[in-house]
C-alpha cells in the first residue's frame, strides 16, 4: 500500500523503492515517477485527471497514464532514465531509494538509505554521472547526501561509511 502525502501543491505516493508525485500548477499537472530502475518526469503539463488522483488515493486504482508508465510507454514530454544499480554497500540491507529531479533545484540525483538505530546512512549520485557520489551519516534526512552532493560538502569515503555502517548494524540488530 501506497504511504501519500499530499497538500495544495500535489500528492505523493510512496512505497520503498517508488515514488508516484503529481505537481498541481496554474498550466496543469506535472508528473514524477520512479521505481527502482526508471527515472520518468513530464516538463510540460500532461492530461491527467484530478478525480483519477483521488481514486488512487481513495481505492489504489493507478491513473492510466501510470500503469503506461510502469509498462514502459512514457508520455511524450516526459524525460525518461535508467538509474544505476542500487549501490553495492547498502544493497544486502534492502535500502530505500528516492530521487529528486531538476525542477526541485536539483541535479536528477537518486539516493540509496537505509535506517540503523536513530541514524540514516545514504548514497547519493548523480542519474547521468553514477560514479559522481556522496556518502552520507546523520541524524537528518537522507536527502542530506544529495544537498553535500551539490554543494560539494563534506562526504564520506566508501571504506569509512561500510565500516561505520556495519559498527551500527551489529549493535542495532533486526528482531
Amino acid at each position: 500500500m501506497y504511504e501519500v502525502k499530499k497538500s495544495q501543491a500535489g500528492y505523493i505516493f510512496d512505497l520503498p523503492r517508488e515514488r508516484i508525485a503529481f505537481l498541481f500548477r496554474r498550466e496543469g499537472v506535472y508528473l514524477m515517477y520512479h521505481d527502482e530502475n526508471i527515472l520518468c518526469y513530464s516538463i510540460n503539463p500532461l492530461n491527467i485527471e484530478i478525480s483519477e488522483i483521488i481514486e488512487f488515493e481513495r481505492m489504489g486504482t493507478l491513473p492510466e497514464i501510470i500503469r503506461k508508465i510502469k509498462s514502459g510507454v512514457y508520455p511524450e514530454s516526459c524525460i525518461v532514465k535508467n538509474l544505476p544499480p542500487i549501490d553495492n554497500t547498502l544493497e544486502m540491507y534492502n535500502p530505500y531509494r528516492k530521487c529528486v529531479v531538476k525542477f526541485t533545484g536539483f541535479r536528477d540525483t537518486v539516493i540509496d538509505y537505509i535506517w540503523c538505530g536513530d541514524l540514516v546512512f545514504a548514497v547519493a549520485r548523480y542519474v547521468d554521472e553514477p560514479e559522481r557520489e556522496c556518502r552520507y551519516i546523520g541524524k537528518g534526512d537522507y536527502k542530506v547526501a544529495a544537498v553535500l552532493l551539490k554543494r560539494g560538502g563534506k562526504c564520506l569515503d566508501k571504506e569509512s561509511f561500510t565500516r561505520e555502517l556495519k559498527k551500527c548494524i551489529e549493535r542495532n540488530p533486526k528482531k
